[in-house]
């Protein structure tokens, strides 16, 4: 009995399902870039004593932990924990192309204040993937999750400009992305 406990299960039966190879990515964002924001917010209030370059460190080891546990995850999972892992990919992708487009307009502008707009975006584009999800048949929870993803950006934009956005970023990111991740992968999403 315990040798068959402790076996691994091989071959299909062993892959995830769509919404549980989901959650899993979803958990991994919303702790990974939670954190991060965390740690911003402690850096720029004052509430770690870390120099404000130790910022430019936080956004590409968070991208870079992100991706490889995305990985493993594919590997591991099938052909659902590809399908997750390239919707992932994508977010990722739009997130980096909206700070790159945040860093051009700061640029240009010599605005450097435009760059503190990557948090609303961030939710924003949170509130989008979910509304997606929710119309193509996911549970109707997921509407819910979509607007308060959406209301979050609005309140995250009224704090643009203070370190309290990146506390509220974080807190958002757990909301919207790591207690639904977890309802996916535990298979609480019905």
């Amino acid at each position: 009995m315990t040798a068959t406990t402790f076996d691994p299960v091989s071959g299909a039966i062993g892959q995830p399902t769509l919404r549980v190879a989901a959650g899993r990515n979803l958990i991994a964002a919303g702790a990974i870039f939670g954190a991060a924001n965390l740690f911003q917010w402690g850096v720029l209030s004052g509430a770690l004593h870390l120099h404000p370059a130790m910022l430019s460190l936080s956004w590409p080891a968070a991208a870079a932990a992100f991706i490889i546990i995305v990985r493993r995850l594919r590997a591991a999972g099938g052909e659902p924990a590809k399908r997750a892992a390239s919707w992932s990919r994508w977010s990722i992708l739009f997130q980096i192309v909206a700070a790159a487009s945040l860093a051009v307009a700061s640029g240009v502008t010599q605005n450097w204040g435009l760059m503190m707009w990557t948090s609303p975006v961030g939710l924003a584009f949170y509130g989008v993937a979910w509304t997606v999800a929710a119309v193509r048949g996911g549970p109707g929870w997921m509407v819910g999750v979509a607007a308060g993803a959406l209301c979050g950006a609005i309140g995250v934009a009224a704090l643009v400009g203070t370190p309290t956005q990146y506390l509220a970023y974080a807190c958002g990111l757990v909301a919207f992305a790591f207690i639904p991740g977890l309802a996916l992968a535990y298979g609480r999403a019905r």
